[in-house]
């Protein structure tokens, strides 16, 4: 993936599981001082509510967003203002090459405890 510098192929690797948690992260990034909540995210990236509560979450849990009172917000450290400014110039210039990162991290990631989750040992 030419396209996508090492630093940020990293953090996607490290932090991004879906396209969702990627358009979130950026959604809240472009606008901090917006209040932040699922139905309002959810509306913004195309994405139902629950699939956009559990991308927020996920990213919450990586530390890169918080959560208030239902209100996500950045988790300001200028360590993760400088990747995400870096993550949003490049998704915005390489839209397809980002995704591809993440979908392959997604096929060759640690096995997660979905019980729906299809199993090629079965």
């Amino acid at each position: 993936m030419q396209y996508v510098p090492g630093p940020v192929r990293k953090f996607i690797l490290e932090h991004v599981a879906s396209v969702a948690q990627i358009e979130a992260l950026l959604l809240i990034w472009s606008s901090p001082e917006e209040r932040w909540g699922v139905p309002q995210i959810a509306a913004h990236i195309y994405t139902s509510e629950t699939e956009t509560a559990k991308a927020l979450h996920g990213l919450c849990a990586d530390g890169l967003l918080v959560c208030m009172d239902g209100v996500f917000c950045l988790n300001a450290s200028a360590e993760n203002v400088e990747m995400i400014r870096n993550l949003q110039e490049v998704y915005a210039r390489n839209l397809i090459q980002v995704t591809d990162v993440i979908h392959s991290n997604s096929q060759n990631g640690p096995p997660t405890a979905d019980p729906f989750r299809l199993r090629k040992d079965r």
